[in-house]
């Protein structure tokens, strides 16, 4: 799949895989005190750290035996939404990769013409916009980048992040796609209503399910929805 924007030019900032990043951010993050020896499975820990982070209710780690190499995490895909656990789901991302050395792939889905066409009403598909921007707006991709930029903002120092926008049919489909190229995968836990469905509303249950690495499941102490004024 190639990352897309609505002008159909690639919004792919590099790959999580040894690509280069266009981050302004700048700072190493610190590596962890006692690294694991050699065979030791790095993911559960490094899932149970993160799960000390401050805005994060819940994080647990779905499909822990899917991991090709428990003993390595060298990129993370992030799936970023409006949906009120969203920011909760950046900040344990982030300490997973911190504590594994990761690459971090802050990943926003947008509906496709088909999805849009599979759509209830006019209303249902505006709802998804809604929560990352004006009502009346209907350009999604705009949406979308304004939402990574604030997924990025709240990386703060972090630096070894690369950002991608892409149009499917279901953001489940795109996410359980992509995962094949990660060593895992970090979604926020499921909403309900109209704000954040396309995002968070049956997505993580399909991706927790078909997903081809582990997945963490993320849920926020309170609303974390990202600022994507």
């Amino acid at each position: 799949m190639n990352g897309s924007d609505a002008d159909g030019g690639s919004t792919r900032n590099g790959g999580a895989r040894g690509g280069s990043s266009d981050s302004t951010a700048s700072g190493d993050s610190a590596a962890p005190a006692d690294p694991p020896g050699v065979g030791d499975t790095v993911i559960r820990p490094a899932v149970d750290d993160a799960g000390d982070v401050s805005a994060a209710a819940d994080v647990s780690l779905k499909g822990a035996d899917r991991a090709d190499r428990p003993d390595r995490v060298s990129s993370v895909l992030v799936a970023v939404g409006p949906g009120p656990h969203s920011g909760a789901t950046v900040d344990v991302a982030r300490e997973v990769a911190a504590a594994t050395d990761a690459w971090l792939e802050l990943f926003h889905v947008v509906p496709s013409d088909a999805a849009l066409a599979d759509a209830d009403s006019a209303e249902d598909a505006a709802g998804t916009v809604a929560a990352v921007g004006d009502a009346d707006d209907t350009d999604y991709a705009a949406a979308g980048r304004r939402l990574l930029d604030a997924a990025e903002d709240r990386l703060g120092g972090f630096d070894r992040a690369d950002r991608w926008l892409v149009e499917d049919r279901t953001a489940a489909g795109a996410i359980v796609e992509q995962s094949a190229y990660y060593d895992l995968v970090v979604v926020g836990a499921p909403t309900t209503g109209t704000v954040g469905r396309f995002v968070f509303g049956s997505t993580t249950d399909t991706v927790v399910g078909d997903a081809e690495v582990p997945v963490v499941v993320v849920e926020a102490d309170g609303s974390t929805a990202l600022d994507a004024a």
